[in-house]
């Protein structure tokens, strides 16, 4: 038995038909699969395409919740090139698309060259100094996606019953709660791990993706990712939230922004 990302996101197909099984282990609070899950099942699809090439940018409309179950991907090769490919894929159940992605891959090489103005991480207290979220409260409401993650988060955060950071934004640590370690197929995922950062701001809240492009800049190394997610462009209706993780070097690792639907 491999480690529960591997199995959840495993593909299997050929050319431009490939098949998966969704299931109830990445759910969040509604009872529906987490939108970063969907997100990288149909990863794993594209990625069989493109084998020698690594992921670099991604994009993921949200046209329908998605559910337990078997689900259909269509893969499309839009271009095949030496430095880059860009590959769609739409993810279908029960003969309704759930989920469409864009994303282009490209040489190894374009993550591998030297950054000459980094991204700094945000001085936070390491994982040892950070609380522990709540596992009874997420397994109360059905968020099983929290027994998949081991998350690490500051006292202040609103999520572990601290007053609050006074703006919508997360800092904190995750990995895998069953030991995987990260690489470049779990970082779209962990973009979208974490509960939306306007509640850290409003308190509990609920916050549906419509998109979420997702940058990855290079794989990461082992250990703890550090995350910081913070919306500033907020109006009821629509909310804007940005993602940065550092792996446990502190180098950049993979940046998004996704457009969340918002009713107060």
């Amino acid at each position: 038995m491999g480690y529960h990302f591997d199995v959840d996101t495993a593909v299997s197909g050929a050319d431009e038909r490939w098949s998966a099984t969704l299931t109830d282990d990445w759910s969040i609070a509604s009872g529906v699969p987490n939108g970063g899950y969907l997100f990288a099942v149909a990863l794993a699809a594209a990625g069989q395409v493109v084998p020698e090439q690594r992921l670099i940018t991604a994009t993921a409309h949200y046209v329908r919740p998605g559910q337990d179950g078997p689900a259909e991907l269509a893969v499309e090769t839009v271009k095949r090139g030496r430095l880059t490919s860009t590959i769609a894929v739409a993810l279908n159940q029960d003969g309704k698309e759930r989920v469409r992605v864009v994303a282009t891959y490209g040489d190894p090489a374009l993550q591998d060259a030297p950054v000459e103005h980094p991204i700094p991480a945000p001085a936070i207290p390491s994982p040892d100094e950070c609380r522990s979220t709540p596992s009874e409260l997420a397994s109360a409401i059905g968020a099983t996606i929290a027994e998949r993650f081991d998350y690490r988060v500051l006292p202040a955060s609103r999520w572990v019953g601290g007053e609050g950071p006074g703006e919508a934004r997360v800092d904190g640590w995750i990995r895998f709660a069953d030991g995987r370690e990260p690489d470049l197929a779990a970082l779209p995922f962990f973009v979208d791990a974490f509960p939306p950062a306007l509640g850290e701001l409003v308190g509990p809240v609920t916050v549906p993706t419509l998109e979420l492009t997702v940058h990855v800049r290079k794989q990461p190394a082992p250990g703890w990712v550090q995350a910081r997610i913070e919306a500033r462009h907020i109006a009821p209706g629509l909310v804007e939230e940005d993602a940065y993780l550092w792996d446990s070097t502190g180098e950049l690792v993979a940046l998004s922004r996704q457009l969340g639907l918002w009713r107060p």
